[in-house]
């Protein structure tokens, strides 16, 4: 074990540490404001977990009530890593945000954020590329950005700038590991799990839902939009919309 951790470079051990206290912090506050403040309303907070409800052998039957893709009708079903999800991405009617340190295009969330993008919902997708391929040596979400700057109308991604964060922060941050979202200003989720097919069918994972819950909306908005100014484009809007900075 010794062994394994000597071989690992400090520095990386550090930026690893920071980026998982960041992201405790933020849950830890969502979490107080259902305690706290939201008690007693409409706030409504929900875990699912993967695979197939994870561990435990009492989430293997969670259910859900899924919005149909007719956006009308309803129906019980497995309450699995991706349902309540897509059921989020399809109950959203203006905005949707996303920080996700991997996004599958391949995955069923990621075809619902294109067809809630198509209905007219504005979606924005903060992502990681510092993971690289191991091939091409380039960042892995290359092709999926690909696919999504011949989206129309235009889904606007951006993903962290080491120096515009460590200008803000004074850190050195070079990874964007956070996977959360807010839809409509009124509900999110937060959770270990990336948006992929991997952490419905094989990774051990959880997924925190929140409905009507403003304070932790409130939080959750707060990272994301701290995250959107320390980001550069990878997607930007058309030219005469783009951000004057």
């Amino acid at each position: 074990m010794n062994h394994f951790f000597s071989g690992i470079e400090p520095v990386y051990w550090t930026r690893y540490i920071r980026g998982l206290l960041v992201g405790a912090a933020v849950l830890l506050a969502a979490l107080y404001a259902v305690a706290g403040e939201d008690a007693g309303k409409s706030c409504k907070a929900e875990v699912y977990f993967g695979p197939t409800g994870g561990l435990a052998p009492q989430n293997y039957n969670k259910k859900i009530v899924l919005l149909q893709p007719d956006l009308e009708s309803e129906k019980v079903s497995p309450g699995n890593m991706a349902n309540p999800l897509t059921d989020m991405i399809r109950r959203a009617e203006k905005t949707i945000d996303i920080a996700s340190y991997i996004l599958d295009n391949r995955s069923d969330e990621y075809f619902e954020l294109l067809k809630a993008n198509e209905r007219g919902v504005k979606v924005r997708i903060f992502l990681d590329e510092s993971i690289t391929d191991f091939i091409t040596k380039k960042p892995i979400i290359d092709p999926m950005v690909g696919d999504l700057e011949k989206v129309r109308p235009v889904i606007e991604v951006k993903v962290l700038d080491p120096e515009k964060a460590e200008k803000v922060t004074g850190i050195p941050f070079k990874t964007m590991h956070e996977k959360f979202g807010i839809f409509d200003g009124k509900d999110c989720y937060n959770g270990s799990a990336n948006i992929s097919r991997l952490a419905t069918l094989i990774y051990h994972d959880n997924r925190f839902f929140f409905w009507g819950c403003p304070d932790v909306v409130r939080a959750f908005q707060g990272e994301f939009d701290r995250l959107w100014e320390m980001g550069r484009w990878r997607v930007q809007p058309h030219p005469e919309k783009v951000e004057k900075k």
